[in-house]
């Protein structure tokens, strides 16, 4: 398969591979939230959540990895001359800003679902949970590129 069409199926993997993790994010830190406020136990659901949620983001950290490294344009653009890619906001964005943002919050994913896991006490799996997935959740929806999206 040709390199541009290799680049198009696997952004189009990822984008709506995205908005899958996104969505479980979503669930899985209001779940936590609501599960602090009315104290709650933790269930096998918010296990299930925690897991989809990796699996999820390995997945998208895996397919961006490939684009970024292998397939991207845009990356290759900005190796060619990374100060001239560093001046352009566009350029930057999906050369260092996207890519480091998305890896800190797959890193937080894990550190939270590490640390729960040995938590003893329900309300400390729930907060751990509940601000660590809104973080993780506030990095991605900073790292989208919405105007890509929308245009």
């Amino acid at each position: 398969m040709e390199t541009a069409n290799l680049y198009s199926v696997f952004l189009s993997i990822h984008h709506y591979l995205s908005w899958g993790v996104v969505l479980v994010l979503i669930l899985a830190a209001g779940k936590a939230w609501k599960s602090l406020l009315f104290k709650n136990r933790w269930t096998s659901t918010d296990t299930i959540l925690a897991s989809l949620l990796t699996v999820g983001a390995d997945l998208q950290l895996l397919l961006g990895i490939v684009l970024y490294a292998a397939l991207s344009p845009v990356t290759r653009q900005a190796f060619n001359n990374f100060g001239a890619a560093i001046a352009d906001p566009g350029i930057r964005f999906f050369a260092v800003e996207h890519i480091a943002m998305m890896v800190v919050a797959v890193i937080i994913l894990y550190i939270v679902k590490s640390r729960v896991r040995k938590a003893q006490f329900n309300a400390r799996k729930h907060r751990m949970s509940a601000i660590w997935y809104t973080v993780a959740l506030a990095l991605v929806l900073f790292s989208i590129p919405w105007g890509r999206i929308f245009s």
